[in-house]
């Protein structure tokens, strides 16, 4: 199983995005479900998901299977709508300087760790 993980401390939100890349994303969304000892599961087909299970950690997680530009935009996406949304933050500029913070991240840490992106 391929898995990377980096965590993205948003000290403006007081919150985290942990950010991860797999290859088995349903073992590692229910792997993450059973730390938190939440009794949720995953068993669907998805390019990527945003899980939320408190205000304070965002996952952020890709297929590699499906990483593509289109998949990681549409993850930020949901991941800024949550944490500013969760913050009562309406604000355009805030979120698109979030949006573009978090990008930036997740594209050095894919860069880094070398992996593919599907076009």
């Amino acid at each position: 199983m391929v898995k990377k993980i980096k965590k993205l401390s948003l000290s403006t939100y007081n919150c985290n995005v942990i950010v991860a890349i797999t290859d088995e994303l349903n073992k590692h969304v229910n792997s993450i479900y059973k730390r938190l000892k939440s009794k949720d599961t995953f068993d669907g087909d998805a390019e990527g998901i945003l899980l939320t299970l408190d205000i304070d950690n965002y996952y952020l997680i890709f297929d590699t299977k499906y990483l593509s530009h289109n998949t990681i935009a549409h993850e930020i996406y949901h991941a800024v709508v949550k944490v500013t949304e969760d913050r009562d933050i309406v604000d355009e500029e805030a979120q698109a300087w979030l949006a573009g913070y978090i990008s930036g991240e997740v594209y050095k840490f894919i860069y880094k760790n070398e992996f593919d992106i599907k076009k």
